[in-house]
């Protein structure tokens, strides 16, 4: 996918053009072969963060202003060219669409628990607002899309009570797939994740999918169970809703699942959309960004930063090669 060109548009607010190049190596080297580090290339011209913020309970905070909030990026306090709350309570018509990947476990070893998955799906999708579409992608040894992302709940729910368990598990492949059909799609960008054990099957490797999705300004919530046989993907899950800004839930049973799914839904429709052009010229380092908050007790979660590429000039990018 070299060359793949993605585009963040907040309506009327702010338009991103951006393009980035990812070098993929290979998930398993050949014996001996001395594995290259994987790159990424990314030209920005203004940086777009979600911020979620939360006090010491657990509870989202509403109300803040630009002059609640400083943004750094390595140290270095950025000015603000945009600062807006999105809330469920807001004026509707003023919504910033959401385009949310499903990306599901159905391996064998979902068999005893693919209704309450299925049911707690449906549940999330019937609460969508109309702004927003979703993309089911469900894998086992191979990885199935949804024809499009789709706010109909009829073509969405069909296609959840089709699932069926069986196979092996290609959670990296499946995951890598979802960031690929996701990340040139308009507004608020999250991918939601659902696997009960360990990758069995994938082509990718762990490190190649959480580089990628450093990259994708998409936010990944995870939910992971440990599989009977006692596997777990847990770690990878952490890992990449970390570098992502969203969350990782462990829930105790599967009954548990209508109550993440409903979490994530409402963490999805309250946060803070910022955007700010950074201060210091693109150098293809990785630039950490940091959100401080001027009120009490309160925390944050964002992505924690993105690789600076200087932008070429269109006649560049266009010039034909050879």
């Amino acid at each position: 996918m070299p060359g793949a060109a993605f585009r963040l548009a907040l309506p009327a607010l702010l338009l991103v053009a951006a393009r980035a190049a990812v070098a993929e190596v290979p998930a398993r080297p050949a014996e001996g072969q001395e594995r290259q580090p994987f790159t990424v290339e990314m030209e920005v011209d203004v940086v777009s963060v979600t911020a979620v913020v939360f006090d010491k309970g657990g509870h989202l905070v509403h109300g803040l202003g630009p002059k609640d909030v400083e943004l750094l990026e390595d140290g270095v306090a950025q000015e603000l060219s945009l600062f807006r709350e999105v809330s469920s309570e807001g004026d509707p018509a003023a919504r910033v669409p959401l385009s949310v990947a499903l990306v599901l476990d159905t391996s064998g070893s979902m068999s005893q628990s693919l209704h309450f998955l299925q049911e707690a799906l449906l549940s999330f999708v019937y609460n969508l607002e109309d702004v927003d579409q979703a993309l089911v992608v469900s894998f086992n040894d191979t990885v199935k899309g949804s024809a499009d992302f789709t706010g109909d709940t009829d073509r969405l729910e069909r296609f959840v009570d089709g699932l069926q368990a069986w196979g092996g598990t290609s959670l990296y492949d499946a995951v890598h797939y979802s960031l690929e059909r996701i990340k040139d799609r308009s507004g608020r960008k999250a991918l939601i994740i659902f696997s009960d054990g360990a990758d069995t099957t994938s082509s990718l490797g762990e490190r190649t999918v959480v580089d990628y999705a450093r990259a994708v300004e998409a936010t990944v919530y995870c939910i992971g169970f440990t599989s009977r046989d006692g596997t777990s993907s847990r770690g990878f899950l952490r890992r990449i809703a970390s570098e992502t800004g969203g969350q990782f839930f462990a829930p105790g049973k599967v009954g548990d699942l209508a109550k993440v799914f409903s979490e994530i839904s409402e963490e999805l429709k309250n946060n803070y959309l910022l955007a700010y052009a950074p201060k210091r010229a693109a150098d293809r380092t990785w630039r950490r960004i940091e959100l401080k908050v001027k009120r009490p007790g309160a925390e944050v979660r964002l992505r924690k930063g993105y690789f600076a590429v200087p932008r070429r000039r269109a006649a560049d990018r266009e010039a034909p090669r050879g």
